[in-house]
């Protein structure tokens, strides 16, 4: 073997590893994992090192050459042979964290995606979403509002795969019938502006998860869906698939909460699954497009239906991707809502919690998110924060804050709490739930349902 071979191939392989850990921290979450995730962070570390030992035997060996130094006979052969997984395994995964091999989305359902635009009615304008195989224009879509309205047409501006139709200016407690070419007609009604509002909050689904239950997901889509149950509208607090990076897996999660999205105007929150390496873009793509947070960021916005402002927060592992600009922006919508209307947040990670401490991590009462954030939402009054990622069900309450944690729309159920929050006011482990909130004047109604619809906990109060 000649001399400058072994070096080559050694400085080859530190080379691809320091490019696939350029490109690996240059991902939206990997921080957040690598801080959290003990069993990631020793993969991490163990290839940070191989690279700069590699790094350090081809500047050696080639020392050497120019030198002319001898001994060490076995140390080109030891280069080459640990050079060689420092080849192969960061182009692997780049491949598949990089999403090279998840292929087209191809055709998804329709989406009603409510926006952070309110039009002249009062009633947030509705984005109608859906991918298409092919790249086309050739779709339109026809909307009307009560079975004796006038038509609206919406044509495609321009040849896409990914396709976002506003449907704009609509009236309140009005029922839109709208349909996709000539595709099967989907309905939805808007909710009313006189105070009351019904609603359906989620988070945790992980489809392409081997023990996420799915078929309990359905159930409770179905019941979300349901003319008979008339909720407004949905929010779904993030991991709806487990590798936001498998295209496969987005599409199955669609197809699924079509039941859902097709027929109640659904707002999406990030998690730290969705946007997982490169599943960021898809999270945008699909959940999240330009038109829908045209005022705000694709990762947090506020949506106003009447009397109740929502504040979509981008919370994943910690406090990672609370970035400065997202509390300047959170202080400035908080202060600009009146004090007599109801101030509610909504994002994936959680603040006040009952849980366990894995992977090196306590999953509970998380005093990064706390000491960020919950500052604000006791100066400004919030009165409801949201959030899933503990795969559990729990309503806290902390200086006056109501704190909702439901992380148990399908994937797999954390176990048994080993601390329980002094800020908790009720929990439950191992249930598949969602919550149904209710809205009248300064009341609110929490209930917590089951798969089966059954109610798990309720609990009311008026807002301060």
């Amino acid at each position: 073997m000649k001399k400058s071979v072994p070096a080559i191939i050694a400085l080859i392989g530190s080379l691809l590893v320091i490019a696939f850990f350029a490109w690996a921290f240059g991902q939206h979450g990997t921080i957040g994992l690598y801080r959290i995730n003990t069993g990631i962070a020793w993969i991490f570390n163990i290839f940070g090192g191989l690279g700069i030992v590699l790094l350090l035997a081809a500047g050696y060996l080639q020392w050497r050459k120019v030198t002319g130094r001898t001994g060490m006979v076995w140390l080109p052969v030891i280069a080459v042979v640990l050079a060689l997984p420092a080849i192969i395994v960061p182009v692997a995964a780049f491949s598949v964290l990089g999403g090279v091999f998840s292929g087209d989305i191809g055709d998804l359902p329709p989406r009603l995606l409510m926006t952070d635009a309110v039009g002249r009615y009062g009633i947030p304008d509705i984005a109608l979403v859906f991918n298409s195989a092919s790249e086309t224009a050739d779709y339109e879509v026809t909307y009307q509002e009560n079975a004796s309205g006038t038509p609206e047409v919406v044509q495609d501006a321009e040849s896409s795969g990914e396709h976002v139709f506003l449907l704009r200016d609509l009236h309140p407690e009005t029922t839109c019938e709208f349909r996709v070419n000539d595709d099967q007609p989907y309905s939805f009604t808007t909710p009313s502006l006189d105070g009351n509002l019904h609603f359906a909050v989620g988070s945790d689904a992980h489809f392409g998860s081997s023990m996420s239950r799915n078929d309990l997901t359905a159930a409770m889509l179905a019941e979300i869906a349901d003319p008979v149950n008339n909720y407004d509208a949905f929010f779904f607090l993030g991991d709806l698939v487990e590798y936001g990076f498998q295209q496969d897996q987005w599409q199955q999660a669609f197809n699924s909460f079509v039941t859902v999205t097709s027929a109640v105007p659904t707002v999406f929150a990030a998690g730290n699954h969705d946007t997982l390496f490169s599943g960021l873009d898809h999270y945008l793509d699909y959940c999240s497009p330009e038109a829908v947070a045209a005022s705000g960021s694709g990762l947090w916005r506020r949506v106003d239906i009447g009397s109740a402002h929502f504040l979509i927060l981008d919370v994943e592992w910690s406090a990672e991707s609370v970035t400065p600009a997202q509390l300047e922006w959170l202080e400035a919508q908080l202060s600009n809502i009146p004090d007599d209307e109801w101030k509610i947040v909504m994002g994936h990670g959680f603040y006040y919690c009952s849980g366990i401490t894995m992977y090196g991590w306590d999953w509970f009462d998380n005093p990064e998110t706390i000491a960020k954030l919950t500052p604000l939402f006791e100066n400004y009054g919030v009165d409801l924060v949201f959030s899933g990622h503990n795969h559990r069900l729990e309503l806290l309450e902390r200086s006056g804050v109501k704190y909702v944690v439901c992380g148990a729309f399908g994937g797999y159920p954390d176990p048994e709490p080993t601390h329980i929050s002094p800020a908790s006011l009720w929990e439950a482990d191992g249930e598949y739930a969602f919550v149904d909130v209710t809205l009248q004047g300064d009341a609110c109604n929490l209930v917590f349902r089951n798969a089966g619809d059954e109610i798990l906990y309720e609990d009311s109060f008026t807002r301060r």
